[in-house]
């Protein structure tokens, strides 16, 4: 593995596979940063490490495991300090508040609703509040649409889960993440209406018949894959149309989102070699990232 990577641009691969893995991915963070002078939208890539590592850090506290194998690069905070607050420590100042609070609230549903579907949508939430509110106050009509799009892909894909896991639906509505093109009140509509039924709504919406199509799916497999697929899908597509911007923040921001995609996905399928899994489930479980 570490040869093959190595061959494809990864210098010192062949040594440490993940090390070199993760060393990409902040000299990404360091490179997008040099290049578009805008701290306040390049933060949202450290911050997106340290959510996930956030929720990782929950789980395993709560669940019993370590984190710090799970524990992706280009966040501020290390795998040590989320832990100690995932245990119960208030004030780690190298862990952003945002994450904290993020932490705190997981641990709290899940204390009482005993559903590790929680500890995610909460870092999700928060996470994607920042995220969308940052892309949309930007001076960019590319960012503001990818936002869009990104907000309404959380957002249907959280609402399908609380609903298809029978949670209570202010749980969706408390983590709803504003700024996407179906708007809180299409939800609203959606809550009255059978999970099979959802799809003929969702015809109408900016992203047409192969959304239903996905969600339709859905409800009569019981899988969620066609539409993570589909999202992944609508995603990346138009990420890869930024080939038409000559120069600007458009152009490193979807380079980043892009590259973070990638490294996920080779991260995961070294992982999974290392643990024997055999070639026909990586392809399975393995899709072109997940931001």
């Amino acid at each position: 593995m570490g040869k093959t990577l190595a061959e494809f641009g990864f210098s010192g691969a062949e040594d440490d596979p993940e090390a070199t893995i993760a060393a990409a991915w902040e000299e990404t963070i360091s490179l997008v940063e040099q290049l578009s002078q805008n701290p306040e939208i390049t933060q949202i890539l450290p911050l997106f490490a340290d959510f996930t590592n956030g929720s990782l850090a929950v789980k395993a506290h709560l669940f019993d495991f370590d984190n710090a194998p799970l524990h992706l690069p280009g966040g501020s905070a290390s795998a040590e300090d989320l832990m100690r607050v995932a245990e119960g420590e208030a004030h780690v100042k190298s862990v952003p508040k945002e994450v904290r609070e993020a932490m705190r609230l997981a641990k709290a549903l899940y204390t009482a609703l005993e559903l590790p579907l929680v500890i995610d949508v909460a870092g999700d939430s928060y996470f994607g509040t920042i995220f969308v509110d940052r892309l949309l106050g930007s001076k960019s009509e590319f960012l503001k649409e990818y936002a869009r799009r990104w907000a309404d892909a959380k957002n249907i894909s959280s609402y399908l889960r609380i609903r298809a896991g029978n949670i209570p639906s202010e749980h969706f509505k408390r983590f709803f993440i504003e700024g996407g093109y179906i708007k809180r009140k299409d939800f609203g509509i959606y809550e009255k209406l059978e999970l099979d039924a959802i799809p003929s709504r969702l015809v109408f919406s900016p992203y047409g018949k192969p959304l239903a199509d996905a969600v339709s799916r859905l409800t009569h497999e019981n899988s969620f894959e066609p539409l993570a697929q589909y999202i992944d899908n609508m995603l990346e597509n138009f990420l890869r149309q930024n080939v038409y911007i000559s120069f600007g923040l458009d152009v490193v921001l979807a380079y980043s989102f892009l590259r973070w995609r990638e490294l996920r996905a080779i991260g995961a399928i070294v992982r999974m070699k290392k643990a024997n899994i055999d070639r026909d489930r990586i392809l399975e479980r393995v899709r072109y990232g997940d931001l």
